[in-house]
């Protein structure tokens, strides 16, 4: 954003707080320098609530350098625009989302209504915490805070497209619609805001027991077949009668 701060830093000045070399290597990729340990880009992970920047390693090196200076002119930004750029993070507006909404976004994060496209339902990998709700997967992150953490935009942002690879790779053919991205914002927000009043969920209870029966079971399963065994080969009693025959004869 420029001029302010929402999902991601004020890229205003950024020229001039990162070289361009670093530049050019966190926009093509983020985690990348984050996993090698780089200190500012996990600094900057960090200061965002963790929140995962896509890749960009379709854009050549001269494209990101275009892109820098249509952000960092070299002739300096007009006087008001430069004074805005350094004032505290402005508070977004909360968006005010029907009934309708929200109980059609719980709908398509629990998968009792599918996705237009077919993509799979949230609840397969995410968890939050509402009493209209089963527990959900340990898979990924618990998204009961989500709004908290991201505001509209970030948890928009990241429905309609996302930066975590494996989330990527789920919805590759399967894109949400615009309509199902407002109803997941709307039920997320909704989740946030009563989520003090709501029991904390967990699946580890579930996995135990699940779990555990399912192991008891199965030992159950292979103590039957194993009494069920053949205790003796076929050669045995062969071997056996012709004992008996070859004594008979002597």
């Amino acid at each position: 954003m420029l001029g302010r701060r929402l999902v991601g830093p004020d890229l205003v000045g950024v020229s001039e707080r990162r070289n361009e070399e670093w530049l050019i290597n966190f926009i093509k990729s983020s985690q990348s320098m984050i996993n090698e340990g780089d200190p500012d880009a996990v600094a900057i992970f960090e200061e965002y609530n963790k929140t995962l920047m896509t890749d960009q390693t379709h854009l050549s090196d001269g494209d990101i350098k275009a892109i820098l200076d249509y952000i960092n002119p070299s002739t300096s930004p007009d006087e008001s625009f430069a004074v805005e750029s350094t004032k505290a993070p402005i508070e977004v507006e909360r968006v005010e989302y029907s009934s309708e909404d929200i109980e059609a976004g719980m709908h398509l994060f629990s998968g009792k209504k599918a996705f237009i496209n077919g993509g799979p339902s949230c609840l397969s990998c995410h968890n939050v915490n509402n009493k209209d709700l089963f527990v959900g997967g340990m898979l990924a992150k618990d998204l009961t805070n989500v709004y908290s953490r991201m505001g509209d935009a970030g948890v928009a942002g990241i429905v309609g497209a996302p930066p975590f690879p494996a989330m990527a790779v789920a919805y590759e053919n399967s894109e949400l619609d615009s309509s199902e991205i407002v109803q997941l914002t709307a039920f997320l927000q909704f989740a946030d805001e009563v989520s003090a009043d709501q029991e904390v969920k967990s699946a580890t209870a579930i996995f135990v027991v699940g779990g555990g029966g399912g192991l008891i079971v199965l030992l159950m399963l292979i103590g039957f077949i194993w009494k069920a065994r053949l205790k003796a080969g076929v050669k045995h009693d062969i071997f056996r009668r012709q004992i008996k025959g070859s004594d008979s004869l002597i």
